[in-house]
């Protein structure tokens, strides 16, 4: 990963509040986090620039808790964003702090550590992310696997997503699929396809991560019929 020298902006006006975040119930779960270039078949990085993929994953059942996809390279606080996030709006198991959070030995994250431990985080840093890099991994092959014609990456919604996306988890388990990804010159995508005669019922194409395109779908989805 490139090296990048921006300032780490906290507290009022940001993502990143500790008073805030200091107040949320702390579990003794690990999470791991990382924001890193990937490369997928199709995805032209000359033209449209490279794609960054962020997640945050509990090592509690290799839950994702948070993930987004974006063109532009990402900075301390696109990571102190992403982590404030998930720990106010995660998909599953509700608001928390963990006990412990795993990173990436990247001195680009080292400004953010303090202002994690100060949230009595534990904070350890390495070379390998084991479960991260699987999940990236798995999402890489999911886009590879998708990218014909309009398609983009397909998930499936976890049991614990069915209370936070009562919408969304009946579709996928009655009606149809639905599709959430980087789509090339179209940007972040969100749809919802019925199985039966394959066409889009709902689509998003303003969304710009996978918490605001769950929340789209959701909303979209709402007092359709199954």
């Amino acid at each position: 990963m490139k090296e990048y020298h921006n300032r780490l902006i906290l507290g009022k006006g940001s993502s990143y509040v500790k008073s805030h975040l200091s107040r949320l119930p702390r579990t003794d779960e690990v999470w791991e986090a990382d924001i890193q270039p990937i490369l997928v078949w199709g995805w032209d990085a000359r033209h449209h620039g490279e794609l960054w993929l962020g997640m945050v994953l509990t090592q509690t059942e290799s839950f994702h808790l948070a993930l987004l996809a974006s063109e532009s390279a990402p900075g301390i606080n696109d990571l102190a964003t992403l982590l404030a996030s998930v720990m106010e709006h995660p998909w599953v198991m509700g608001k928390r702090r963990p006990a412990r959070i795993v990173l990436r030995n990247n001195p680009q994250w080292e400004e953010l550590i303090p202002h994690l431990r100060q949230l009595k985080i534990e904070v350890i840093t390495q070379q390998e992310l084991p479960l991260w890099d699987d999940a990236a991994a798995a999402y890489v092959q999911r886009m590879k696997a998708s990218r014909l014609g309009r398609e983009v990456p397909m998930i499936t919604v976890q049991p614990e997503l069915d209370r936070a996306f009562p919408a969304v988890a009946r579709w996928v388990k009655t009606s149809g699929r639905i599709e959430i990804g980087v789509e090339e010159e179209q940007g972040f995508v969100v749809r919802a396809v019925d199985h039966e005669k394959g066409r889009v019922v709902f689509e998003d194409m303003h969304t710009e991560n996978l918490d605001d395109a769950l929340i789209a779908l959701e909303r979209g989805l709402e007092g359709r019929d199954p």
